[in-house]
Protein backbone atom coordinates (compact mmCIF):
# COMPACT_ATOMS: atom_id res chain seq x y z
CA UNK A 1 0.00 0.00 0.00
CA UNK A 2 1.54 3.45 -1.15
CA UNK A 3 1.43 6.56 1.53
CA UNK A 4 1.35 9.64 1.53
CA UNK A 5 4.96 11.40 2.51
CA UNK A 6 3.51 13.79 5.16
CA UNK A 7 3.03 12.05 8.41
CA UNK A 8 -0.57 11.89 10.02
CA UNK A 9 -0.36 14.08 13.25
CA UNK A 10 -2.12 12.33 15.21
CA UNK A 11 -0.43 8.85 14.59
CA UNK A 12 3.46 9.97 13.85
CA UNK A 13 3.30 7.80 10.82
CA UNK A 14 2.38 8.28 6.93
CA UNK A 15 -1.37 8.54 6.36
CA UNK A 16 -2.57 5.51 3.78
CA UNK A 17 -3.36 7.06 0.39
CA UNK A 18 -6.98 5.36 0.34
CA UNK A 19 -8.15 6.57 3.42
CA UNK A 20 -6.98 10.20 2.24
CA UNK A 21 -8.75 9.77 -1.17
CA UNK A 22 -11.82 8.38 0.47
CA UNK A 23 -11.83 11.52 3.20
CA UNK A 24 -11.45 13.60 0.08
CA UNK A 25 -13.84 12.30 -1.81
CA UNK A 26 -16.66 12.25 1.25
CA UNK A 27 -15.91 16.06 1.78
CA UNK A 28 -16.14 16.86 -2.18
CA UNK A 29 -19.70 14.95 -2.60
CA UNK A 30 -20.64 16.87 1.02
CA UNK A 31 -19.83 20.18 -0.31
CA UNK A 32 -21.65 19.67 -3.28
CA UNK A 33 -24.78 18.50 -1.27
CA UNK A 34 -24.69 21.73 0.90
CA UNK A 35 -23.03 24.05 -1.70
CA UNK A 36 -25.40 22.76 -4.84
CA UNK A 37 -28.62 22.40 -3.99
CA UNK A 38 -28.49 26.50 -2.96
CA UNK A 39 -27.04 27.60 -5.76
CA UNK A 40 -29.46 26.03 -8.10
CA UNK A 41 -32.15 27.28 -6.37
CA UNK A 42 -30.82 31.26 -6.86
CA UNK A 43 -30.09 30.76 -10.38
CA UNK A 44 -34.16 29.16 -10.26
CA UNK A 45 -34.90 32.66 -8.68
CA UNK A 46 -33.17 34.81 -11.21
CA UNK A 47 -34.88 34.19 -13.97
CA UNK A 48 -37.54 37.04 -14.98
CA UNK A 49 -41.16 36.10 -14.10
CA UNK A 50 -43.55 36.04 -17.37
CA UNK A 51 -45.23 39.24 -18.11
CA UNK A 52 -49.05 38.37 -16.13
CA UNK A 53 -51.53 39.24 -19.11
CA UNK A 54 -54.52 36.90 -17.77
CA UNK A 55 -56.25 36.87 -14.54
CA UNK A 56 -53.95 36.21 -11.49
CA UNK A 57 -54.25 32.55 -10.56
CA UNK A 58 -55.33 31.07 -7.78
CA UNK A 59 -54.23 31.29 -3.97
CA UNK A 60 -50.75 29.18 -3.63
CA UNK A 61 -50.20 26.65 -1.22
CA UNK A 62 -46.93 27.15 -0.37
CA UNK A 63 -44.51 30.09 -1.15
CA UNK A 64 -41.22 29.03 -3.12
CA UNK A 65 -39.23 31.24 -0.15
CA UNK A 66 -40.62 28.68 2.16
CA UNK A 67 -40.03 25.79 -0.17
CA UNK A 68 -36.49 26.95 -0.51
CA UNK A 69 -35.88 27.44 3.38
CA UNK A 70 -37.14 24.07 4.18
CA UNK A 71 -35.30 22.45 1.52
CA UNK A 72 -31.84 24.11 2.76
CA UNK A 73 -32.55 23.34 6.79
CA UNK A 74 -32.83 19.86 5.34
CA UNK A 75 -30.30 19.59 3.25
CA UNK A 76 -28.04 20.79 6.21
CA UNK A 77 -29.36 18.44 8.70
CA UNK A 78 -28.17 15.96 5.79
CA UNK A 79 -25.01 17.49 5.86
CA UNK A 80 -24.11 17.78 9.90
CA UNK A 81 -25.51 13.48 10.15
CA UNK A 82 -23.18 12.91 7.31
CA UNK A 83 -20.23 14.33 8.96
CA UNK A 84 -21.07 12.79 12.06
CA UNK A 85 -21.35 9.75 10.58
CA UNK A 86 -17.94 10.00 8.81
CA UNK A 87 -16.61 11.12 12.24
CA UNK A 88 -17.30 7.89 13.69
CA UNK A 89 -16.34 5.52 10.85
CA UNK A 90 -12.77 7.36 11.03
CA UNK A 91 -12.58 7.29 14.74
CA UNK A 92 -13.26 3.81 14.25
CA UNK A 93 -10.80 2.97 11.85
CA UNK A 94 -8.24 4.11 13.75
CA UNK A 95 -8.96 2.43 16.89
CA UNK A 96 -9.25 -0.69 14.69
CA UNK A 97 -5.61 0.25 13.09
CA UNK A 98 -4.16 0.52 16.92
CA UNK A 99 -5.40 -2.44 17.70
CA UNK A 100 -4.28 -4.67 15.36
CA UNK A 101 -0.75 -2.81 15.23
CA UNK A 102 -0.24 -3.45 19.37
Amino acid sequence: MSTFPLPDPLEGRPMPVRAIRSSLAALVLLSALLVGAPLAASAAAAQPAPPATTAPAGPTIDTPDEADAEKSRNNLVVGVAAIVLLGIVIYGNRVRAKKKKG
